[in-house]
């Protein structure tokens, strides 16, 4: 992962030597002063951040998940589906399968976090695919159907008996990583352009680039339609 904080910068070097409990007090602060919608400064968080995935420091990834957590609570308690959602599972468990996808992708993926909001987007993210994930397990199984409709600001779903074997068709055909991250965002995880825009900032210039990539997918979908229609049978029309 990569954090743009230069370690040159006399600010810099002065985070550095800061010890951990003086960076979560400051950065506690600071996220406070975000949540009220004030003026906030984000060095602090963005330090721990780095300290906690850069370094593989523990007691730094501890402290920021208590700083993210209460964002994650309030995101689950707005969600268009968290009725349905706490059926299945509890509160904590969305709370740690939020935190553990995070953590998987900034370890395994190289992201860019200029700032606190961009962090924050790329794990509300995460806690909205741990929250589809378990629901479209428990409708694969037929336990329940997914509501019809959601809030607005949500992306939609829908059911599909066969929606992994496609998802996982779909990868197959495609070449290039950007064509699968948003084949994942937009197939997967149902977003649409302006929402992967919104939850992961900084991985694509503009909407532009993402509906070209959308057009490569699309028209490799349909050069490969013989290919996927076998794969899946007669249960899918492409």
């Amino acid at each position: 992962m990569t954090i743009k904080i230069n370690a040159t910068d006399e600010i810099d070097q002065s985070l550095a030597s800061m010890s951990l409990e003086c960076l979560a007090e400051r950065s506690l602060q600071e996220m406070q002063k975000y949540r009220r919608h004030e003026g906030s400064n984000d060095i602090y968080c963005l330090e721990i951040i780095r300290r906690a995935v850069m370094l593989r420091d523990n007691t730094a990834w501890i402290v920021l998940q208590r700083h993210f957590n209460e964002n994650i609570r309030q995101w689950l308690n707005g969600h268009a589906y968290r009725e349905v959602a706490l059926r299945y599972e509890t509160e904590q468990t969305y709370i740690d399968d939020a935190f553990r996808r995070f953590w998987q992708a900034v370890s395994d993926q190289v992201l860019v976090f200029s700032t606190v909001a961009a962090a924050l987007s790329y794990l509300r993210l995460c806690l909205h695919c741990a929250i589809m994930d378990t629901l479209r397990a428990f409708s694969r199984a037929n336990i329940e159907r997914l509501p019809d409709t959601g809030h607005p600001d949500e992306p939609q779903v829908e059911d599909s008996y066969h929606e992994e074997e496609l998802w996982e068709t779909i990868r197959s055909i495609l070449p290039g990583e950007r064509e699968l991250r948003v084949a994942y965002l937009h197939f997967h995880c149902n977003l649409k352009p302006r929402e992967i825009i919104r939850f992961c900032p900084g991985e694509f210039k503009n909407e532009e680039e993402i509906y070209r990539l959308k057009r490569n997918i699309m028209e490799r979908i349909l050069r490969n339609a013989d290919k996927i229609r076998w794969r899946m049978g007669s249960n899918v029309t492409v």
